[in-house]
């Protein structure tokens, strides 16, 4: 690990501002949380009217943030993000978007140190003011500038979750970052849409388009998932990142079935990930449709994303989490849904029975 460290002066400069910064923050945070505290001690304090959903989905994207932050705060991250995270990006992408990544990276490459500790702290930043903000100006602007940020890291760093080079949502695609812009334009809506059928009807037909790409994703013969070894090499790759052995013995596991049967594999994973995609179109509310998507959804991100955040290199925690994140904010709309129903149904059938 030493060799992927960067020279020691280098540390001590994005450590020292890191330092520097966060004093800076933690002042900032401290007065916000203050005057916070005497408006709610106030007479007539601001009435919270936004379901459990909406404070949920808030809190997990901000946490993310958050952690996307502090990865970006890791020593091997100060100077080998260009070769490491950037670089094997390129390969094979449509002209027009490797040109935005030869222009990320001439840009970062102009002062490495300086850009980490702003992408470290423009992350760190946003996470914060999206769970400290409250329902007011604060969280609304962590929510505009993850919808900015982020649709920048997805072009630029994330090279649209590698869709364009036979991604697979084993490896993350259509990419993390996609799904928390998504988040927060959800979050961004007013008040009277979480109130509504449509976040329910929104987020039933996202992941049904979801499924569907990614089966498209996995059945493609340009992606080269039917190749022999292709996706055995892959989570091979994963297995042997520096993690806890109960992490990676179950990749070692799957790697030797891989070997032995990689078509039936890719038919597996293709078939199912479509099964998902029907399911969602044709029985989104069913129990079985959420808990078959929590089940695959959380094997992807432990055997094929590897929980994104292992090996000193990972930027954030892949792809399964905000997806796991956005299925119980859905499961928990649909609960709340069901109860206004029955409450309803109750209420005109005892007009009736009176």
């Amino acid at each position: 690990m030493g060799s992927f460290l960067p020279p020691s002066h280098e540390q001590a400069t994005f450590y020292t501002l890191f330092l520097i910064i966060a004093a800076v923050v933690f002042i900032i945070v401290t007065i916000i949380w203050l005057t916070r505290k005497r408006q709610l001690l106030s007479p007539l304090p601001q009435k919270n009217t936004f379901p459990p959903a909406y404070e949920w989905l808030a809190r997990a994207l901000g946490s993310l943030w958050l952690l996307d932050g502090f990865l970006q705060a890791q020593p091997s991250m100060i100077t080998r993000f260009l070769g490491g995270v950037l670089a094997p990006l390129i390969s094979g992408q449509p002209w027009p978007l490797n040109i935005v990544i030869k222009w990320s990276m001439t840009l970062w490459s102009f002062n490495p140190v300086l850009w980490n500790e702003l992408a470290t702290w423009l992350q760190i930043g946003i996470g914060l003011a999206i769970l400290l903000g409250g329902h007011g100006p604060y969280r609304r602007i962590g929510l505009w500038i993850s919808v900015f940020w982020g649709t920048a890291v997805w072009v630029g760093g994330e090279a649209l979750g590698g869709i364009f080079v036979g991604g697979s949502i084993l490896e993350g695609a259509p990419g993390s970052v996609l799904l928390y812009v998504l988040a927060a334009i959800f979050l961004l809506a007013p008040e009277q849409f979480w109130h509504s059928p449509r976040p329910i009807k929104m987020l039933q037909r996202f992941m049904a388009g979801l499924w569907f790409f990614v089966a498209l994703l996995q059945a493609l013969p340009s992606s080269g998932w039917w190749n022999r070894g292709m996706l055995s090499s892959y989570i091979l790759s994963m297995a042997e990142m520096p993690q806890p052995h109960l992490f990676s013995l179950p990749l070692y596991i799957w790697v030797h079935s891989l070997a032995q049967y990689p078509l039936l594999w890719n038919i597996t994973l293709t078939l199912t990930f479509s099964l998902l995609g029907f399911l969602w179109t044709f029985a989104p509310s069913s129990q079985l449709t959420w808990w078959l998507s929590l089940l695959i959804t959380f094997s992807t991100w432990w055997f094929g994303q590897d929980f994104g955040v292992l090996g000193g290199m990972g930027t954030d925690p892949n792809t399964g989490a905000i997806l796991l994140v956005i299925l119980i904010t859905y499961a928990q709309l649909l609960r709340l849904s069901l109860w206004h129903r029955a409450v309803e149904q109750h209420t005109q059938f005892k007009k009736s029975a009176g």
